[in-house]
């Protein structure tokens, strides 16, 4: 091990000394050749959304990759390689050299994490700092640990408020002393018995209100969403009636006056982002005689957030959150369709309200799916009494399109010309082609992706899905023997 460490240190000392400006990840992975390596950050810490900040390519020649930074404030950064990944934090004014070794374990659909190890950190980098603090703790409570398992969390953790106070007393970095603050107030929350209405004031009072909304602070986000965490049905009927009122007008101004009434969310900043979050958990959780229309208005709603929001991180949350719930999954909301038909009129779900709609995109060039458009002809005639169907062709050029509908007029439904529209492509994940989906009589997901018309090996087509619904829709009465 020792031989293996001074070859990753030797290749690190052999690197070329770089201009201050020029600041970089350095990456050693033996076990990663010639593979891609992405750095992501969060852009929220509500949805956990991830964004893309730079990326390289694990060097036959010597292992090494090397991904340069640009943050101008300290952010947590995700390594990812394959299926694996490592978690550091990026100062604005450092490099970072890492070994990144294969985790152990078996091989999941998850990530797996790698413990990364740092190569001549400095000892006040956010990094060091953040080590040497969970260290601290944990060399704390081994100590005391007795005394603790006899219930005596609370007075040991202020003493070691104490220490953390006195050992930091002339650290400068606000993301480190923000970082533990809050990972003290989420202990004291969680651990030290005050989830109590005094306990909850007290901490409102300690760590929320004399502080801004650190929300590009992981550890405070942390706090932050335990203290939240509760959904619509904790507040009292009365105000539940007037959040229900305003779910049902659809309106995020209204469901902000409403929530004003709460102590814990006096602050417009806090209130407004609470507010998102809460309108993410309602789209699931909360049920009641608008059934589906709930979930429509909690995303026009949000919608609206993400486009008039009064805080910038607040409409990247909204926005990022309706991303999360609009994914193409049954019982969601198929994205929305703007088309024109060869007269000109305008195609949207509504036009198709009542009728479950087997829904494709295609491409004239592709044999295969030329094919399957002929079989979706016979599949039409078959059960258009129930299903309509309607296609769009993706070819970067209309006039072979133009020139298929010219060759193949038995193909009589709703084909649509929309080429490389870029949103639709979006909206719905096409990443090949064709692609099928099949969408209920409201305009709801009820499969996707759907079966293609042919069977694909072993696998069923969407001819014995459209049976069944056929079937659902029209049930056979049967007369029984002696029966009038």
């Amino acid at each position: 091990m020792r031989g293996f460490l001074s070859t990753i240190l030797m290749l690190f000392i052999a690197l070329p000394i770089l201009a201050q400006e020029e600041r970089y990840i350095t990456g050693f992975a033996p076990d990663f050749i010639g593979k891609e390596v992405s750095l992501y950050t969060y852009q929220d810490y509500i949805t956990m959304n991830k964004i893309k900040i730079g990326e390289a390519t694990v060097n036959p020649e010597d292992s090494l990759f090397k991904i340069p930074l640009h943050n101008k404030s300290t952010i947590k950064g995700v390594i990812e390689i394959e299926k694996t990944e490592a978690y550091l934090y990026l100062g604005p004014e450092s490099s970072y050299q890492v070994y990144y070794p294969k985790p152990e374990g078996p091989v999941s659909f998850q990530n797996q994490r790698s413990d990364i190890i740092f190569y001549g950190l400095d000892s006040l980098d956010i990094n060091s700092l953040i080590l040497a603090y969970h260290h601290g703790f944990e060399t704390f409570i081994a100590f005391h640990e007795r005394e603790i398992a006899r219930g005596q969390f609370l007075p040991y953790l202020d003493t070691f408020k104490v220490h953390v106070a006195d050992a930091y007393k002339d650290v400068k970095d606000t993301y480190f002393l923000t970082y533990v603050r809050y990972n003290i107030a989420e202990m004291e929350q969680t651990y030290g018995g005050l989830g109590g209405s005094e306990g909850r004031l007290q901490i409102f009072l300690n760590y929320i209100e004399p502080f801004p909304l650190y929300y590009e602070n992981d550890q405070y986000m942390n706090f932050f969403k335990a203290f939240y965490h509760q959904d619509f049905s904790y507040y009292s009927p009365d105000i539940r009636k007037m959040i229900d009122s305003s779910l049902t007008m659809a309106s995020p101004t209204m469901l902000m006056k409403t929530l004003k009434s709460d102590l814990f969310l006096s602050r417009p900043d806090i209130r407004e982002m609470v507010m998102i979050e809460k309108l993410g958990k309602a789209y699931y959780n909360y049920y009641d005689d608008l059934g589906r229309d709930r979930k429509r208005h909690v995303l026009w709603m949000l919608d609206s957030v993400s486009n008039h929001a009064k805080y910038e991180i607040n409409a990247t949350i909204s926005n990022n959150l309706v991303d999360y719930l609009i994914r193409l999954e049954p019982g969601y909301p198929a994205p929305q369709i703007a088309l024109k038909d060869s007269i000109g009129e305008n195609i949207n779900w509504g036009r198709y309200q009542g009728k479950f709609v087997y829904f494709n995109f295609f491409n004239t060039w592709d044999p295969k799916a030329v094919t399957e458009m002929k079989i979706i002809k016979g599949l039409r005639e078959k059960y258009q009494e129930d299903i309509d169907f309607l296609s769009v062709c993706t070819d970067k050029d209309s006039t072979e399109f133009i020139r298929f509908k010219e060759e193949n007029p038995d193909l009589n439904w709703d084909i649509i010309y929309v080429g490389e529209d870029e949103h639709l492509l979006k909206d719905y994940k096409v990443t090949s082609l064709p692609a099928y989906y099949l969408i209920d009589q409201d305009g709801f997901i009820a499969m996707a992706p759907a079966l293609r018309p042919t069977p694909d090996g072993e696998y069923e087509s969407i001819d014995k899905t459209f049976f069944y619904i056929q079937k659902a829709l029209h049930p056979v009465e049967h007369i029984r023997v002696g029966e009038p």
